[in-house]
């Protein structure tokens, strides 16, 4: 047992590496590792090492080449100043890739891949980076947790439920161009080279901390925050004041660190200045913070990737501060003042939510403090059947997380606002659902037409019944090679409603036998046999094989279309020999209130045009 607690950040790291194998697909479009917002991180290495372009040309050609051609993976980053354009965000990140990248560019050039800065090599190699910050904080995490007071079971225990049973997993590898798992890996080193510094006699760590200090704030400067934690670490007054006393004869480290320090800090200013010519830029324009109205409550327990709904270790992690309390008052008091300030910050940004994907992302970099709460938890219980119990509750929360990565890659839960509805509609399921989530409140009026196929409505397309298979009764409609249209509504695309704001939501059990459909559900509105708005929905990953799956889709109908103009809505199958099944189709019709908040309903499909 003390064999596999020395080599715990070993054994997660395995783990991290199957599940990397397992859940990841970096050569297909939608699934590199640069992406998101890494993207804009990235792009400072190929501007600087390959394309020598500061004013990214070079974006539509890597989009064009490795990414989907759908611009909804496209990450606009370019921010126009009055002299010219910059990059949004900070440097940092390309700090911390640069060795990776230039060892991605070797390999490139040997194995003969294009030295674009995109290509596998590259992809892979940050892939790679994320592991080994991920390997890193674990590491650091285990050394930081006993010198605080854990045994060394306990520490390489709780880095285990910090790396398996939080977020960080998403962020290390669904999402490894992120910040987080980097900001995780330093602040926790920075705690702990701090610690050193202060309470022993080696110089050498303001150095170091004052390096990672540096790296800390280039790649969020907000997180400069984690310097109200030196008296935590420091522990006393005293303690503070003989490492002051130490450091003024030894000057010399402290002037290398501060030289580094500055070089570091110095770097965007430079940046901005070979950008556009200024040597100071607020680069995200109308993103900010709005200080007077934080959502505190919001970013903690929200359903909408609130912290402790999505993160429930995070939250048992706090009651540790009842045991912290009782061993030092002075440490719980500026830890909470820590968490408080940093809480407060955080949920004044512009979106407090950060568009975070499984739970909360933004309180990643600070899982050094939960993984101390959880030693203070420990240390408050001699009992043992409590700690058993905190234990087993612990293992039950980091399987919980699991099942919830899981269910996040598989986009189980949207990637939208989510909903108290959507969350427990989300909770226990494996398949992704096709759902369309309309506020009551934006509702006007429904008009409402359902077919259960027993029946020759008045209907398109009533030559595909059949009675082969059913839902309910005995009839239903097929698709096939014969037939590639279902059953379907039309009408005259006003005539149903009662506001210019309009959506048509579509409801039926769908039946694809032996493999998932290529079939598509159809909103289609034209004139005179003249095509306006053709919409697909996509059945593919919502339909599994065998078996009758309900299907619910809504889809805007296109503002302004001429009085006479129809709308369409029915299923297409291009199958050859695949044929699919439809059951109770209900086609609702709904006006919904003319207000801005209700013009684009996350999740209703948008009218192309």
């Amino acid at each position: 047992m003390k064999y596999l607690s020395r080599f715990t950040p070993e054994l997660i790291l395995l783990l991290y590496v199957c599940l990397f194998l397992g859940f990841k697909s970096p050569e297909k479009p939608w699934d590199r590792v640069i992406n998101s917002d890494g993207k804009a991180y990235y792009a400072y290495l190929p501007a600087i090492f390959i394309h020598n372009d500061f004013r990214y040309k070079f974006v539509e050609d890597y989009e064009w080449v490795y990414y989907p051609h759908d611009k909804a993976a496209f990450k606009e980053f370019r921010m126009k100043t009055g002299n010219g354009v910059v990059n949004k965000t900070y440097p940092g990140m390309a700090v911390v890739w640069t060795p990776f990248f230039l060892l991605a560019h070797f390999v490139a050039y040997l194995e003969l891949f294009p030295t674009d800065g995109y290509s596998p090599p590259y992809q892979y190699m940050i892939a790679l980076a994320s592991l080994f910050f991920l390997w890193l904080g674990a590491r650091t995490l285990m050394r930081l947790l006993i010198k605080f007071g854990s045994s060394a079971k306990n520490a390489a225990f709780i880095a285990f439920v910090i790396a398996v049973g939080t977020n960080l997993v998403y962020y290390t590898i669904t999402e490894g161009s992120m910040t987080h798992v980097y900001s995780f890996a330093l602040i926790t080193s920075f705690l702990l080279t701090t610690y050193n510094l202060t309470h022993t006699e080696k110089t050498k760590w303001v150095v170091i901390s004052l390096f990672l200090l540096a790296l800390i704030i280039l790649i969020r400067p907000t997180n400069a925050l984690v310097l109200l934690l030196l008296p935590f670490v420091t522990g006393s007054r005293e303690r503070l004041a003989a490492t002051i006393a130490r450091l003024k004869t030894h000057r010399s480290s402290v002037i290398a660190g501060s030289i580094i320090f500055l070089l570091l800090m110095f770097l965007p200013f430079l940046l901005w200045k070979l950008q556009c010519g200024s040597w100071v830029v607020y680069s995200y324009g109308n993103e900010g913070f709005n200080f007077l109205n934080p959502r505190i409550f919001s970013i903690l327990s929200s359903y909408n990737r609130g912290w402790f709904v999505y993160t429930p270790v995070a939250f048992v992690s706090m009651f540790g501060f009842i045991g912290l309390y009782r061993m030092s008052w002075f440490h719980a008091v500026v830890l909470f003042i820590f968490l408080v300030l940093f809480t407060y910050v955080a949920s004044s940004w512009w979106v407090w939510y950060y568009a975070s994907k499984c739970g909360q992302r933004i309180f990643i970099d600070i899982y050094a403090l939960p993984g101390l709460l959880l030693v203070f938890l420990y240390l408050n219980f001699r009992s043992v059947n409590i700690r058993r119990l905190i234990t087993a509750l612990l293992i039950a929360l980091s399987a919980l997380n699991i099942f919830q990565y899981y269910q996040h890659t598989k986009w189980i839960f949207p990637p939208y606002i989510i909903t108290s509805e959507i969350f427990w509609d989300s909770f226990f399921s494996t398949q992704k659902t096709s759902k369309a989530y309309i506020p009551r409140e934006a509702i006007v009026a429904i008009r409402t037409y359902a077919n259960d196929m027993e029946k020759e409505l008045n209907w398109m397309n009533n030559k595909s019944r059949t009675n082969l298979v059913s839902y309910s009764g005995s009839w239903s409609s097929k698709a096939d090679t014969l037939l590639p249209y279902s059953s379907g509504m039309e009408v005259k695309a006003d005539s149903l409603f009662t506001t210019a704001n309009r959506i048509i939501r579509v409801t039926a059990m769908v039946l694809s036998p032996h493999e998932r459909p290529d079939a598509t559900l159809i909103a289609d509105f034209g004139i005179k046999g003249k095509e306006i708005s053709y919409n697909p929905f996509y059945l593919e990953m919502f339909v599994s094989p065998d078996e009758w799956v309900r299907v619910q889709v809504a889809f805007y109908v296109p503002p302004g279309l001429p009085r006479d103009a129809i709308a369409k809505v029915y299923f297409f199958n291009p199958a050859k020999y695949l044929p699919i099944f439809i059951d109770d189709m209900k086609v609702d019709y709904i006006s919904l209130k003319d207000e801005a908040e209700y013009k684009k309903i996350e999740g209703v499909v948008l009218p192309a045009h």
